[in-house]
């Protein structure tokens, strides 16, 4: 059941969701990513802040992804790489 341990490693359906997305987009990119609230907002039909909260709350507990914050600024920037 390795697929059990996957789930687990998420606290909501919106984590799981973007940490999904992150990957796919990883994989286009074909290297790092940078990303923030404001850009991924609209994908996903929730307001930046809602964003910003879910890429903190992966950061660090994301299985094969590794999500930075490079910039705390008012709008932050975040690195998302394997």
């Amino acid at each position: 059941m390795a697929g059990s341990n996957t789930a687990s490693a998420y606290r909501s359906y919106g984590a799981k969701r973007l940490a999904e997305y992150l990957r796919l987009e990883l994989e286009r990119a074909d290297g790092e990513l940078y990303v923030n609230g404001e850009r991924l907002a609209d994908d996903f039909g929730r307001s930046p802040a809602e964003i910003e909260r879910l890429l903190r709350e992966l950061s660090g507990s994301a299985p094969g992804l590794r999500i930075s914050l490079e910039s705390d600024s008012p709008r932050p920037v975040w690195c998302v790489s394997r």
